[in-house]
């Protein structure tokens, strides 16, 4: 049953998840350089890395995104227990608030100490997007649950 719609569904959250971490989260201008502002620092367009970023908000990123990619993967795999997916599903919805909020402070530090231009990135609307994905996904994981039920009832 892993050819149901809330597969599509959690298989887009899982790959909003890898794109959140590679993608940049902010865009930094200061004295005429750019830095992108991604989950692991600070990048320059034409310098390599610049590890100049709060280093517990940056672990605390990467961390909860890994984590809730795993429980992604765990929800999709979990198909046969519908109850069990869509008490996943809440708490992918939880860590997702979690990643937004830890997102939205990480790149508060950077506007805080730097006097440069700012704006946000691509990656800040991934978690957003996610959660909707898996609202769709609990929606019609629920459909599939109340299915199932009335055709029990009619046994």
């Amino acid at each position: 049953m892993i050819q149901r719609i809330q597969t599509i569904y959690l298989s887009l959250v899982f790959i909003f998840g890898l794109l959140f971490l590679f993608l940049p989260m902010g865009h930094l201008e200061i004295a005429d350089m750019v830095y992108k502002i991604k989950s692991w620092g600070l990048v320059a367009e034409n310098i390599s890395f610049e590890f100049q970023s709060p280093g517990l908000y940056m672990i605390s990123i990467i961390v909860l995104s890994i984590v809730i990619m795993i429980l992604t993967i765990l929800t999709i795999l979990r198909y046969k227990r519908r109850l069990q997916q869509i008490q996943f599903g809440k708490l992918n919805i939880l860590l997702h608030v979690g990643l937004v909020v830890l997102s939205f402070f990480y790149l508060d530090t950077f506007q805080q100490y730097n006097s440069g231009n700012f704006s946000y990135g691509v990656a800040i609307v991934m978690p957003l997007i996610s959660m909707i994905l898996i609202l769709l996904a609990n929606r019609a994981i629920r459909k599939d649950e109340n299915l199932v039920r009335s055709a029990d009832r009619l046994r």
